[in-house]
């Protein structure tokens, strides 16, 4: 017969207690994820859209005030510092600019606000048939510009940090370099490819199969969200089935269940690619890599990375399968800035944006980056 001591019976009952609590916890979250599909709010954070242009929008977020402390019988207040230069974030395409404040407790809209930044977010709104022939001119030549002067109207001085993810930096870093904008601070840059070439099977396939981009185009019109959505999944197959595996794992957790719910709901919301947009990007980008090598022009104006003088600090996920580690770091060679940053992180391609380590390994490192360049 087996003999416990007092503690190991201890010990047991807590063990047993712990998996009940957690079996119920997976029960009420699991129905909850039925039920609701979702376990938060995404795009929280009080905002006020202070530029309206056809679907164009830029959305302001003011820094946060205080917060009151009680000490004995007093309540004192802390002042947050306040950053002199605001800071802009530019979505990719496809992508829903929420992905800046996926919810209340995981957003880094949220971050940068407070370390004492204001924070602008464009939103270029979601493409319809009406958008088939926007070019990657629109959005680098009229949209983008359009809003930054919108975001220094209201500041009420020029100089602004740009910034964003995949697609979203590398509007940055071109509209930096085709107007020669000085008044760019800081460039920040996650998750994005600057060399095509080396972006794995992506760049095989654009490359091979590209000749079928405009049969493609002329038969769908714009790309649907949901071909761009599964696309990103069969890059990592085993990822999909397995991330199941885990949920069912960690359903117990509520901060995990909210973070896998609004991951799911944001990856299943990628919005339309304009037809001719796409089939430029296709082929300037990733067949020719002409970002890489300074030869995209819209209209009159070239983008030459090495005009571009402002301090860089860019992030790469470290499995990530969309902007492979060396597709990221060709940024180094190809900007002409003194002052440049690069720094490898965990995460893949989603993971290293809104994963449950970006906080930690990229939000917060950002936002000490940028202080350290406020001025």
């Amino acid at each position: 017969m087996l003999w416990l001591s007092p503690e190991q019976m201890k010990r047991g009952k807590k063990m047993m207690r712990v998996a009940a609590n957690r079996a119920v916890l997976r029960f009420v979250n699991g129905l909850s994820l039925v039920m609701d599909g979702s376990l938060g709010p995404t795009d929280a954070t009080p905002h006020e859209v202070v530029l309206r242009r056809g679907k164009l929008q830029l959305r302001h977020y003011r820094p946060l005030g205080g917060e009151a402390l009680e000490i004995g019988t007093e309540v004192m207040r802390t002042e947050r510092a306040r950053r002199r230069v605001p800071v802009v974030l530019v979505p990719p395409l496809m992508v829903q600019p929420y992905i800046y404040d996926l919810r209340p407790e995981h957003s880094m809209v949220k971050t940068l606000l407070r370390g004492g930044f204001e924070v602008f977010v464009v939103d270029f709104g979601i493409p319809d048939r009406a958008d088939a022939h926007v070019r990657l001119d629109d959005y680098v030549l009229d949209w983008l510009p359009a809003a930054l002067a919108r975001a220094r109207e209201v500041v009420g001085r020029p100089r602004l940090h740009l910034g964003g993810y995949c697609m979203g930096a590398i509007f940055a870093l071109m509209h930096t370099a085709a107007h020669r904008d000085e008044d760019v601070q800081t460039i920040l840059s996650i998750g994005a490819p600057i060399d095509f070439h080396k972006m794995g099977m992506l760049s095989f396939l654009a490359r091979t199969a590209h000749d079928k981009v405009d049969v493609l185009v002329r038969r769908v019109g714009n790309i649907p969200g949901q071909v761009s959505s599964l696309g990103m999944k069969m890059l990592r197959p085993v990822k999909s089935v397995t991330r199941y595996a885990d949920l069912f794992v960690n359903l117990w957790d509520d901060e995990y269940v909210k973070g896998f719910s609004a991951m799911s709901q944001w990856s299943n919301d990628f919005i339309p690619y304009p037809s001719e947009a796409f089939q430029q990007f296709v082929r300037e980008f990733m067949v020719e890599n002409k970002l890489k090598h300074g030869g995209v022009k819209f209209g009159d104006r070239t983008v030459d990375l090495k005009t571009v003088r402002a301090p860089i600090l860019a992030f790469a996920g470290s499995t990530d399968a969309i902007a492979p580690v060396e597709a990221a770091r060709a940024i180094l060679d190809s900007v002409g800035s003194d002052d440049k940053d690069f720094r490898l992180v965990s995460g893949g391609h989603v993971g290293v944006m809104a994963g449950s380590r970006a906080p930690e390994e990229v939000w917060r490192p950002a936002v000490e980056w940028l202080a350290r360049h406020d001025q």
